[in-house]
């Protein structure tokens, strides 16, 4: 029989490095076609019906990818501003486009002549309502003040830091007391080790935790408004994931 637990929660920065590569190659291959389990993310998250109506300063979501989870939140709440982050952002940016658009007045003079098919940011912002702030900095070193956020989006990304509890710390030290972080995450036990051998040597995939690990971490600062893991028959991945996580928690 298998140990109970099969973790990995820091990697070499080199490690990290082959990593991201295998994630801008995965990238460029799907970034026109897929929607990177966005959609999946949403249903499971029953719409973001939690968050209807609700108001937001300041809204972050690491990790962010070429899609982000976020475009699918916003129809439900106010939002002052959107900060986006992901070390291959400068490439999600600019994928559609000949020149290197590094600021958020560049996209706000596209968004206004959108091209016929346009980037993730082009398509996240029906409006100027709110300005849009773009960091390609790592999770573990995350370029914002104490407690500046009022709700930080974190889905599907700590399987691919650098080092799992730094990142959990600054998630924390960016988000305000009664800030609203949510979390999804693919969970790894040493039972899929066994069943999907192919988990050990995933290139893009580095970190692996069960939810054991993340409900010790978020205990430490956060109040659980919800949470959910999921059986691996209902999981995103059940060959390769025992489980997946759900959780929206508050702030202490």
């Amino acid at each position: 029989m298998p140990e109970e637990r099969a973790t990995i929660i820091d990697i070499s920065q080199e490690r990290w490095k082959t990593a991201q590569k295998f994630e801008l190659e995965f990238a460029q291959n799907t970034i026109g076609s897929d929607d990177d389990w966005n959609l999946w993310w949403m249903e499971k998250y029953s719409n973001y019906s939690f968050l209807e109506g609700k108001e937001f300063q300041n809204v972050l979501e690491v990790g962010c990818g070429p899609h982000t989870n976020v475009r699918y939140i916003l129809p439900k709440i106010t939002v002052g501003k959107i900060w986006l982050e992901d070390p291959l952002i400068q490439y999600y940016i600019t994928h559609y486009l000949n020149q290197c658009p590094s600021t958020t007045d560049m996209i706000k003079s596209l968004i206004k002549k959108p091209s016929k098919r346009v980037n993730f940011c082009l398509e996240l912002f029906s409006n100027l309502s709110y300005s849009v702030d773009l960091s390609s900095a790592k999770l573990e070193d995350l370029p914002y003040k104490d407690s500046q956020m009022d709700l930080v989006i974190c889905i599907n990304v700590l399987d691919h830091v650098n080092n799992y509890d730094s990142c959990m710390s600054e998630m924390s030290r960016v988000l305000k007391s009664g800030g609203i972080l949510i979390l999804g995450q693919d969970l790894t036990n040493a039972e899929d080790l066994v069943n999907c051998p192919e988990v050990v040597s995933d290139i893009g995939h580095p970190i692996k935790v069960d939810h054991t690990i993340l409900d010790d971490t978020l205990s430490r600062s956060f109040e659980t408004l919800t949470r959910k893991v999921l059986p691996r028959e209902e999981g995103r991945n059940p060959e390769a994931h025992y489980s997946t996580y759900l959780g929206v928690f508050q702030k202490k």
